[in-house]
């Protein structure tokens, strides 16, 4: 299945780009295409999206299309075969004060 990646925030600039569009297998999760996008872009990509004992870092939002994903092990595709493009949204929340 199509994958289509967008960055926002701090994630954008460790990525170096708003965007890209991978090809996953069929019933992958959230977990699997982070592990690409760490293996494509880096260990500082790592560092930045997870935590020490790999969970997201409580900054750090993922949307699958329109709704938050509540975990890493959520299906990219939701069952909806290999032709399916998937839109997945990377943010980090900002602090202020």
């Amino acid at each position: 299945m199509q994958v289509n990646v967008r960055f926002y925030g701090f994630v954008r600039d460790v990525v170096g780009g708003s965007q890209v569009a991978l090809e996953m297998p069929a019933q992958s999760t959230l977990r699997e295409l982070f592990n690409r996008l760490v293996n494509n872009f880096g260990e500082r990509l790592g560092e930045r999206l997870f935590t020490s004992s790999g969970d997201l870092e409580t900054n750090v939002k993922v949307f699958l299309g329109d709704a938050q994903a509540t975990t890493l092990e959520e299906c990219l595709g939701n069952g909806q075969g290999s032709s399916a493009e998937v839109k997945v949204f990377i943010l980090s929340a900002t602090a202020g004060g």
